[in-house]
């Protein structure tokens, strides 16, 4: 028998199978149960990284609208302050106003806010904008009404009434560099007399004025709005459209699409904004996950291990058992995994600061987080299955097209923002914000929903607009109470020195007067004049601080003054004190009064000489310096251009900041008692800007001071050096003395007699007058220019020298303001003897302006016509009769139009209008009169003009006198000479 015959059968082809069958199987089931727990823990994932994502995207948003509407607020303010101040606001007032609000630290974005007015129907001018850098001063004037964007908008805002925003558009302050996209908002000006806002599109139009605005910079604007981690998210915003023409902000993206992309519209202002963010791969790697990786590769890993182990142990059940409690464990542990990731997302929405509600379609509540019981009040039973329009009681369209799920209520289909007031479980109503988005569950729309309470927002918002103003008031009474405590100390030190002037001069005199024919008379008479000296100095100290001290400027070069006085000024600081000068080879002249000029350097020499207590070294230096409008804006009323410098530096104590701030202040001093009147800094300042400069301090406690003086450099030539004085001497010749003050009469008519003139006295100018029409002769009319009567000074001199073509003038004053010329420098040909003067100083002077006949004056030019256009009859006709007074010739109408008219007519030469006028204002019609070289214009108004006044055109402010009249019909003759002559360049 074969022994194949004992061999148990071989198994069937099923039987073989078997194994294999139930190993794939369970590498079927387990690859299953993979995919299962991978997608759960994927999906768990992407959701986690779409709400993080969401709720970035609703923060920018939120923080775009808010910024927006903290912004508008600001030009709501401007708004405020130039209605408050019709029909324009003072241009200092609304640069300090702006300046408050700091925009550059607090307002990112802002470029500027402006004011521009209504030109017509059809034009505007940008009339000043803040602050007023580089950048902003190319906007002024710019007409952005006759640019299409910016039209609409601003269109919009006037007939409205409300806030408009611009699209995109390129700032007029970009320039011709790359720059940056930028929009621009608007609100409207009404007339004062609208009694508010007009209340339709017609009375609006006849109401309006102008427009605030705000021009802002697209880039700077978006700046921190992204939050701490920026790199996250790319944001994109267009204008209206998502296409590149209407880009404004993040253009440029790199290749490849994001994971997490977002649209999302905000309407701005009447304007929508499109704001596209999408991911970046740092947000992905930030939130990244390998669990569902780890899940994926752990389930192939233990199916083909459990594919293996069924296949290897098919045909033992124990082994089976052991693989089959392997494959349970592992599916049971991908479940806990995902029920984890569920339970997070559930502990994330319950620890929310937000309350979060779910609404299923019916609108019924489906979730309800713990924050929204501590809102609202009801528990998460009391709220399940209510309908959530109860928490938002009254109309509310957009909530309602929401709950309907209308597809046009969701922006782009996605989600929407909306701030409502909701009501609370006892009734209370709060002010909240709804972010919602639509989500399909189960083939059935939910709407998930953030709600914000603002109630503490709007508190905040509300005291800082209380702080704001409180600030305003509390820096307002601040400036009155400093303006007050200068003038108490300025009027107290004026009244203690003078006193202490008259008190020697009364006791030396008294003294004297007592005993005449002592040995110690002259004496007490010499200090009675040196008191009187002193009394002089101390005047001319005050004059000079307040920029009123009568300057005889000439062309000089600093250097030859400085080697003038360079003995005096060795004296003045003793051996102790080392001198050095250094001075630029090439210096600039400047025009200036070079006595002052002389008084300031040795004053600071002095101070410098005192802060080193005797020794130390002094350095004077002069050099050529060019401004810019960067470096001039360091500097308080200073413009940019070209100066020469004269710096004085010390090594002395210096002064700590306190001190540098009041050094200015008149009879302020830190020398002991009797050392110093606290005018010497106040009186250098008042001449320096006195001559149209300024000047800088630069100290350090313990290093020394540094006083550094600019003066407008001066083209012309320098002066010919005066010679010295000549003897005081007398003449034969008739003065005509004029005086209110018989004392003065007295006092001076024996001064003048003693030099052996002959000399007729009057007490006033019509007395004066009379004089001058005898037929006795005089020389020379020596008059004081305040004097009582109808007849004015400056007429007095100018029908003197009509009576007599040869008549010598020379006019005195104590206070340079009441001057024949009216301003702080004389002009040449002009004589002032300023008092007090000595017998020497008054013998020279008349003797020079007595001599200075023998060049007779040029013939006076003939009279012109000048128009006088004012609408008030008494005003015009007493300006017309003013300017006949002084020697023109005179017509007046009463309105613009009636004035061009006249113009047409010929025959005019020069014009006088005023501000407010019927109809065309006189500021449009000096606008339109300007381009006429030949016609001078002069605008005259109750207010400050500032930038208003078109260039090349004259102003003068109500209510003015004859004699400044005559000033400006002075320079108006002047001007037409200039314009008339071809040999002046």
């Amino acid at each position: 028998m074969p022994t194949s015959a004992y061999l148990p059968p071989p198994p069937g082809r099923a039987a073989r199978l078997l194994p294999l069958a139930l190993a794939l199987a369970a590498l079927c089931a387990g690859l299953a149960a993979t995919a299962l727990v991978w997608d759960g823990l994927r999906d768990g994932h992407d959701r986690e990284a779409r709400a993080e994502f969401d709720y970035r995207v609703r923060e920018l948003q939120s923080r775009i609208a808010r910024r927006m509407a903290t912004y508008e607020q600001v030009l709501r303010g401007a708004q405020a302050y130039a209605l408050a101040a019709p029909p324009l606001p003072d241009a200092a007032g609304f640069r300090t106003f702006i300046g408050t609000l700091q925009l550059r630290e607090y307002y990112p974005g802002i470029q500027g806010v402006g004011i521009a007015m209504a030109r017509g129907d059809a034009g505007s001018a940008i009339e000043m904008i803040e602050p007023l850098d580089t950048m902003n001063r190319r906007a002024l004037g710019y007409d952005m009404f006759a640019e299409p964007v910016r039209r609409t908008a601003m269109a919009r805002a006037r007939d409205s009434g409300a806030a408009a925003l611009t699209g995109r558009v390129r700032l007029v302050q970009e320039g011709s560099g790359a720059g940056q996209p930028g929009f621009l908002m608007y609100l409207p000006l009404y007339a004062a007399g609208a009694n508010g806002q007009p209340a339709d599109v017609a009375a609006r139009r006849q109401a309006f004025r102008g427009w605030v605005y705000g021009a802002f910079r697209m880039h700077d604007f978006m700046s921190g709005l992204n939050g701490e981690r920026e790199a996250d998210l790319h944001v994109t915003v267009y204008d209206a459209a998502p296409d590149p023409a209407s880009c404004m902000y993040g253009c440029a993206y790199p290749e490849g699409a994001a994971h997490l992309d977002e649209l999302r519209t905000i309407a701005i202002a009447g304007r929508p904004w499109i704001l596209r963010v999408r991911s970046n791969p740092v947000f992905e790697q930030r939130l990244a996950s390998q669990q569902a990786a780890w899940a994926g590769v752990s389930g192939i890993i233990v199916s083909m291990l459990s594919a293996t182990l069924v296949w290897l142990l098919a045909q033992g059940r124990d082994r089976a058992r052991q693989l089959a409690r392997r494959i349970t464990d592992d599916l049971q542990r991908s479940y806990g995994t995902l029920r984890n990731e569920r339970s997070r997302l559930v502990s994330i929405l319950d620890n929310a600061n937000d309350a979060f509600v779910a609404v299923d379609a019916a609108g019924h509540i489906i979730y309800w987080n713990p924050q929204a019981e501590r809102i609202f009040g009801w528990t998460v039973a009391e709220a399940l299955g209510r309908p959530l329009r109860h928490l938002f009681p009254g109309e509310q369209p957009e909530l309602d097209r929401l709950l309907a799920f209308d597809d046009a209520a969701f922006e782009n289909g996605r989600g929407r923002r909306l701030e409502l007031l909701a009501a609370t479980r006892e009734g209370l109503q709060l002010p909240v914000e709804l972010s919602c988005s639509r989500v399909d569950s189960d083939g059935a729309p939910v709407l998930h929903g953030f709600i914000r309470d603002l109630t503490a927002r709007h508190a905040a918002l509300a005291r800082e607009t209380q702080r704001q103003r409180d600030l305003q008031q509390a820096q307002q009474a601040l400036e009155r109470a400093r303006k007050l405590e200068a003038v108490g100390k300025l009027t107290g030190g004026v009244a203690h020195d003078f006193n202490n002037v008259l008190q020697v001069i009364y006791g030396n005199v008294q003294a004297a007067a007592m005993a005449p024919r002592s040995p110690e008379a002259p004496r007490r008479l010499a200090g009675a004049l040196a008191a009187v000296e002193r009394g002089a100095n101390l005047s001319r100290q005050l004059l000079a601080f307040a920029r009123r001290q009568p300057l005889e400027p000439v062309v000089i070069n600093l250097a030859r003054l400085l080697r003038n006085i360079g003995d005096l000024l060795h004296r003045a600081l003793g051996e102790g004190v080392e001198l050095a000068t250094h001075v630029e080879p090439g210096l600039w002249n400047t025009r200036a009064d070079p006595n002052q000029l002389e008084n300031v350097v040795l004053n600071l020499a002095i101070n410098a000489r005192d802060a080193m207590a005797g020794h130390g070294r002094l350095t004077i230096e002069l050099s050529n310096q060019v401004l810019d409008e960067d470096d001039a804006a360091t500097v308080p009323d200073a413009v940019a251009g070209d100066y020469v410098l004269l710096a004085v530096s010390d090594t002395g104590s210096g002064m700590p900041p306190e001190v540098q701030e009041r050094v200015f202040e008149p009879f302020f001093t830190t020398k002991p008692e009797g050392e110093g009147t606290g005018l010497g800094l106040s009186m250098a300042y008042g001449f320096v800007r006195q001559t149209g400069g300024h000047i800088r301090i630069d100290s350090e406690v313990g290093v020394g001071t540094t006083m550094r003086l600019y003066f407008p450099r001066s083209g012309a030539p320098e002066a010919a050096q005066p010679d010295l004085p000549p003897p005081a001497t007398g003449g034969t010749e008739t003065i005509l003395l004029v005086d209110d003050d018989a004392d003065v009469r007295d006092t001076v008519g024996a001064m003048l007699r003693s030099l052996r003139y002959t000399v007729l006295e009057a007490a006033d100018a019509d007395a004066a007058l009379g004089i001058l029409r005898s037929a006795g002769p005089v020389d020379l009319l020596f008059t004081d220019v305040v004097m009582p009567g109808g007849l004015p000074v400056a007429e007095l001199a100018r029908l003197g020298r009509q009576l007599r073509p040869g008549l010598a003038v020379l006019f005195t004053s104590g206070y340079t303001q009441d001057a024949a010329q009216h301003g702080s420098q004389l002009e040449p040909g002009t004589h002032l003897l300023s008092k007090p003067y000595r017998r020497d100083e008054l013998a020279r002077k008349v003797r020079a302006v007595l001599d200075e006949r023998s060049t007779p004056p040029p013939p006076p030019p003939a009279p012109q016509r000048v128009l006088v256009v004012e609408d008030n009859d008494d005003l015009r006709d007493l300006t017309c009769e003013m300017i006949i007074a002084l020697g023109w010739q005179a017509t007046g109408v009463g309105s613009a139009e009636a004035a061009l008219e006249s113009l047409q007519a010929g025959g005019i030469g020069a014009v006088f209008t005023d501000v407010e006028l019927p109809g065309m204002s006189g500021l449009e019609l000096a606008r339109r009169l300007a381009d006429d070289p030949d016609l001078p214009v002069v605008v005259v108004s109750g207010r400050a003009l500032g930038n208003d006044v078109p260039p090349g055109v004259r102003s003068l402010y109500k209510p003015y006198r004859i004699d400044a009249v005559e000033e400006i019909l002075a320079q108006l003759r002047l001007q037409r000479q200039e314009t008339s002559d071809p040999d002046m360049e």
